[in-house]
């Protein structure tokens, strides 16, 4: 029996055992959590390069290409297939690489989940919400901006739809585009277009 008032200790045993199975916890759930970001940024380079071909393939982008998936963690937008924002950087645009230096970002990109991972992706598996763009249009006597007028004339037009058109054929794409904004830059017009999501639905039989 314990007189009233008369402290009592704990065993060391059990102090020193507790204080190490926290350590134990504490340790195993950094490694854990490093293991994780690891395998986020190790994945993440994975599904960029596969993704480079098809995103080139429905962007008619051409040269040498870059992709990065934005947003943190890359593991939940590849086990649900969405990808909320995909940047790619390619020397050229369309089949006559008419448009240079060109950036382009895939706005809500989705396919099957783990698609970008492993497997192929079917014909029209992979849809876009829409894709903002900037490219170069460079200027000359017998340059391959000749044809939508001189400089000034571009820049008056942007926004306005009527070089929509143009734009599309001058570099050749499968798909409209609008031109929302323009530039100067030396020897050219550095030009921002948009195409909605809807527009490349017709580009389906890009597959890797």
């Amino acid at each position: 029996m314990i007189p009233d008032g008369q402290l009592v200790a704990e065993p060391v045993g059990a102090t020193v055992g507790g204080a190490r199975r926290w350590r134990w916890l504490v340790a195993l759930s950094l490694v854990v959590l490093l293991g994780l970001l690891l395998a986020d940024r190790l994945l993440v380079g994975v599904v960029e390069d596969r993704l480079s071909a098809r995103l080139s393939c429905l962007g008619a982008l051409t040269g040498t290409r870059t992709v990065h998936i934005g947003g943190f963690p890359f593991l939940t937008q590849m086990a649900e297939g969405h990808y909320r924002v995909v940047t790619v950087t390619a020397d050229g645009v369309g089949a006559s690489a008419r448009l240079t230096d060109v950036d382009v970002t895939f706005h809500d990109v989705r396919m099957r989940p783990l698609a970008g991972l492993v497997g192929r992706s079917a014909p029209g598996s992979i849809t876009v919400g829409s894709i903002s763009a900037r490219a170069t249009v460079m200027f000359g006597s017998a340059g391959p901006a000749s044809g939508l007028g001189a400089g000034d004339a571009l820049l008056d037009a942007a926004g306005s739809g009527r070089l929509d058109e143009p734009i599309a054929r001058l570099a050749g794409l499968p798909f409209p585009v609008h031109l929302d904004g323009a530039q100067p830059v030396p020897g050219g017009v550095r030009v921002a277009l948009s195409v909605p999501g809807t527009a490349i639905s017709g580009v389906g039989r890009c597959q890797s």
